[in-house]
């Protein structure tokens, strides 16, 4: 499960899901994200809708600002990541 809120620290508006979600204007949270939580698994933000664009995968943390990665109100969509695959 992933957390979104709308500014820095955790508020203002917030969206969570639990399932990949390709475009978030659907919501009405598009480029609005500026800090999450990430409850459970890994999880791809990608600044593009249909999960296009530059995408930054994140581990179960708090991200009190999104900024640093430089997605602050830039992510437009997000899903699961897929599992790594063994290493060679």
């Amino acid at each position: 499960q992933v957390t979104f809120f709308e500014h820095d620290g955790f508020r203002g508006r917030s969206f969570t899901t639990d399932k990949p979600v390709g475009d978030f204007s659907r919501f009405g949270f598009n480029d609005r994200a500026s800090s999450v939580i990430v409850r459970s698994g890994r999880w791809e933000l990608c600044d593009d809708a249909r999960f296009g664009g530059r995408c930054v995968t994140l581990r179960p943390c708090r991200y009190r600002s999104l900024s640093s990665m430089g997605l602050n109100d830039r992510v437009s969509s997000v899903r699961p990541a897929r599992p790594a695959g063994p290493r060679r």
